[in-house]
């Protein structure tokens, strides 16, 4: 397992400096489950091992493990390298592993960090190929805004779904594009309910 004592203390450090609050923590499954999340900054994939801290991986691009002590806590909280500027095959298959191993994998679809100021920026190609191979819901997990230290970030956890259409088919180009659609669509619902709890909230202050 990847809980060892200073990933523990490092999310107990994390906490203290991030806070953070999350809505809909009932919908993360207790089995396997792609989870998607848009992206904002660096520490994302802190906030959601935050509340989950079971069987949790998540795909990092390959130029975050070449520092030596980033690369060790890396490995240690379940990253799992990919390089973006090839047809990673071995990364694929190490993601469909996980999930047909009963655990979860992170993606950020987005690909990189997002600094346009867009709700959510163009998906890559990737998350909706891994779900439907290995058949696992997907989970939408949203950020509302960059997070800043001592400052309370928010995020929420939506509904699972499956792509039970499109499985044991041959896809074609158009079926991808349309099961990337799919989660997108579902990625800004579910940002746009975070936001709307959040506004009901500050109203009723």
């Amino acid at each position: 397992m990847h809980n060892r004592f200073y990933i523990r203390t490092g999310y107990f450090l994390f906490s203290l400096l991030f806070p953070s609050k999350a809505y809909g923590k009932e919908n993360f499954p207790k089995d396997r489950a792609l989870i998607v999340a848009n992206h904002y900054s660096a520490i994302d994939p802190a906030y959601i091992y935050k509340f989950t801290k079971r069987d949790l991986f998540f795909l990092c691009k390959k130029e975050a493990l070449k520092n030596k002590i980033a690369r060790r806590f890396l490995i240690e909280a379940g990253a799992i390298s990919v390089d973006r500027d090839a047809n990673d095959v071995r990364a694929l298959m190490n993601a469909m592993k996980v999930l047909k191993e009963g655990k979860k994998l992170v993606i950020f679809p987005e690909g990189t960090r997002n600094k346009t100021g867009e709700e959510l920026q163009e998906l890559k190609s990737g998350a909706g190929l891994i779900a439907v191979r290995t058949k696992t819901p997907v989970v939408p997990v949203m950020f509302l805004k960059h997070p800043k230290i001592f400052r309370r970030s928010y995020m929420i956890v939506g509904k699972p779904f499956e792509l039970k259409e499109f499985y044991d088919k041959k896809l074609t180009k158009e079926d991808y594009e349309t099961i990337d659609n799919i989660i997108r669509e579902k990625m800004i619902e579910t940002r746009a309910e975070l936001a709307a709890k959040r506004k009901e909230k500050k109203k009723c202050r």
